[in-house]
C-alpha cells in the first residue's frame, strides 16, 4: 500500500472534520425537524377537532334561526294540517283519502222551533201579480233568516233603568231604611256590562281601546279605560273565592298538565289544566323559576304531572309523565331542516321515523282497553325499544344527541300513562290552554303591574274553566256564580 503524503493526511483530516460538523449540524437540524414535525402533528389534530366542534356549532346555530324564524314569522302550514285555533279537540288523524264533503255540509243547520223569535207572512194573492191570471197549485215555502239587532235611531240595544227608592227615617231604630241598597254615585253600570266587559277582555283578548270601540258602536255605551280596569280588578276580587276552589280541586284531582311560556318583559305565564275536566289555573308576571311549579302544585299534589322536559317540573311530589309530542316535534324538524348537510339529514331522518313508530305503537296501546297484564308486556316491549333508540349514535348531531339523552337520564318517566288508565303520552292540552292567551299578549303585551297580573290569573283561570267547561250556557252560569256573592 502507497504511503500517504503529509498534504494528503491534512487534506484527508480536514474533510473528515468538515463532515463531522456538518454530520453535527445534520443530527441537531433533524432533532428539530421531527419536534416541529410532531408539533405540527398536534396542531393539525387541535384544528380538526376545532373543525369539527365548529361545524357541530353552525349547524346547531343555523338550527337556532330556524326555530326563532319559525317563533318570529310562524311555520308555514300545509292545507291538511289543521289550524291554530285554541279549541280544545285535537286535528283529526289522516287516514287516507279525505272523505268528500255533501251538499249540505255548506248549508246552516235548520234553528230549532224554540230559536224563532218572530213570525212573517207573504201573501202572494189569488192572481199572477204580472199578468193578472188566476194561479194554481199554490203552496207555502218555509225558509228561515237569521240576523241580530243593530243599534240606530228606533233600536237602541242600552238599556238604561231610571230606578226610584223610597226611603224614610225610623225613630225606633234610629236609621234611614231604604227599599233597596243605594249605590255611591247616581250613575251606575249594571252587572252584565261589566261581565261582558270582562269576557271581552280576557276570552275575546281585546285592548281597552278594542273594548270600548266596540261598545260605543254596537250599544252607544260610552266607557272610559279607567273605568274598564276597575271592573276587571272587582270581578278579580268578587272571583277570588271561586279561583282557590279551582286551586284546590286541580291538587287534588288524579292528574294534571303543566306548561309555561313567556308574558312580558322577561316574565311568564304559567298554567296547571286538570287532566279530566275543564278546571284550568293561571299564573301570570312570574319567573321561570322552580318556585312556580312548587307553588302550582303544593306540597301534598299525589297525582300524575305531565310536562314537558323542563327540568322544574322533576322531582316534585307525585308522578311524572314526559311530552312524547315534544320530542316528536324536535325531530320532525331536524329531519326535514335545510340547514344541514344531505348526510346529517338522512341520519336524523332514519332516527325520527324510528321514534315515531314507537310512538304510533305508544298511542295505539292507550287507545285500547285497559288490561293490566297485558298493559305490562307491551310497557316492557316499548321500554326496550326506548332503551335502544335513546344510546348515541355516531354522526347524531348536538340536537339529536341531547333528545336521545334525555331517554336515557329519565326512562321511568317516559312510560308511567302505561300504568294506570286515561294517562296521556303527550302535553297537548296545557299547550292549547296557553295558546288562547299568546294571542293576548301580542295585542296587549301582557300586564303591566302586580294588581294586573292577579287581576288576570283570577279573571283567566275562572272565565276560561266556566267558558270551557259550559260551552251552551256560559253568562248564565257565571251570572249566578257572581249572585251567589262570590
Amino acid at each position: 500500500m502507497e504511503k500517504l503524503t503529509e498534504n494528503e493526511i491534512r487534506k484527508r483530516m480536514t474533510e473528515w472534520r468538515n463532515l463531522k460538523v456538518l454530520h453535527r449540524k445534520a443530527v441537531e437540524k433533524n432533532i428539530k425537524l421531527k419536534a416541529d414535525n410532531r408539533a405540527l402533528r398536534k396542531r393539525v389534530a387541535e384544528l380538526e377537532q376545532g373543525q369539527i366542534f365548529l361545524l357541530d356549532k353552525i349547524g346547531e346555530m343555523q338550527l337556532q334561526i330556524e326555530e326563532l324564524k319559525q317563533m318570529v314569522f310562524g311555520r308555514k302550514r300545509k292545507k291538511k294540517e289543521g289550524n291554530d285555533n285554541d279549541d280544545d279537540l285535537p286535528p283529526e288523524p289522516e287516514t287516507g283519502k279525505p272523505e268528500k264533503r255533501g251538499r249540505d255540509s255548506y248549508k246552516r243547520p235548520v234553528p230549532d222551533e224554540k230559536d224563532v223569535t218572530s213570525h212573517e207572512y207573504h201573501n202572494l194573492g189569488p192572481s199572477c201579480p204580472d199578468c193578472g191570471t188566476s194561479l194554481r197549485d199554490k203552496e207555502t215555502v218555509v225558509f228561515y233568516e237569521e240576523d241580530i239587532p243593530l243599534p240606530d235611531e228606533r233600536t237602541k240595544l242600552k238599556r238604561v233603568t231610571l230606578h226610584r227608592a223610597e226611603q224614610g227615617y225610623c225613630p225606633a231604630c234610629r236609621k234611614r231604611k231604604t227599599a233597596c241598597p243605594l249605590p255611591s254615585a247616581v250613575v251606575i253600570l249594571g252587572e252584565k256590562v261589566r261581565l261582558y266587559i270582562v269576557y271581552l277582555s280576557i276570552l275575546m283578548r281585546l285592548s281597552f281601546f278594542q273594548i270600548r270601540s266596540l261598545l260605543w258602536d254596537t250599544y252607544h255605551f260610552r266607557i272610559s279605560e279607567g273605568e274598564i280596569a276597575k271592573i276587571l280588578h272587582r270581578k278579580a276580587d268578587g272571583l277570588r273565592p271561586e279561583f282557590e276552589r279551582i286551586k284546590k280541586g286541580l291538587r287534588e284531582s288524579r292528574g294534571v298538565h303543566l306548561d309555561e311560556t313567556g308574558w312580558n318583559r322577561g316574565l311568564y305565564l304559567w298554567v296547571m289544566a286538570s287532566m279530566d275536566t275543564e278546571d284550568v289555573l293561571y299564573r301570570a308576571g312570574k319567573s321561570r323559576g322552580k318556585g312556580n311549579a312548587d307553588d302550582l302544585l303544593g306540597k301534598d299534589f299525589k297525582g300524575v304531572r305531565v310536562t314537558d322536559a323542563y327540568a322544574a317540573y322533576r322531582n316534585q311530589p307525585g308522578l311524572h309523565q314526559q311530552c312524547w309530542s315534544h320530542p316528536h316535534t324536535k325531530l320532525r324538524q331536524l329531519a326535514y331542516t335545510e340547514t344541514v348537510s344531505e348526510g346529517i339529514r338522512d341520519h336524523c331522518l332514519k332516527a325520527y321515523g324510528e321514534f315515531s313508530e314507537m310512538y304510533e305503537k305508544l298511542r295505539g296501546y292507550l287507545k285500547e282497553d285497559f288490561d293490566p297484564v297485558l298493559r305490562a308486556d307491551q310497557k316492557k316491549g316499548l321500554a326496550l325499544a326506548m332503551e335502544e333508540w335513546g344510546r348515541p349514535r355516531a354522526g347524531d348531531p348536538k340536537k339529536l344527541r341531547s333528545i336521545r339523552a334525555q331517554f336515557q337520564d329519565y326512562p321511568g318517566e317516559w312510560l308511567t300513562c302505561m300504568d294506570e288508565e286515561g294517562i296521556p303520552c303527550d302535553n297537548n292540552k296545557a299547550e292549547r290552554k296557553l295558546r288562547h292567551f299568546v294571542i293576548k299578549r301580542k295585542i296587549s303585551f301582557g300586564n303591566k303591574s302586580k294588581k294586573g297580573h292577579e287581576t288576570f290569573e283570577i279573571l283567566a283561570s275562572v272565565l276560561m274553566t266556566y267558558w270551557k267547561t259550559y260551552k251552551d250556557s256560559f253568562f248564565a252560569e257565571l251570572s249566578a256564580l257572581c249572585l251567589k256573592g262570590v
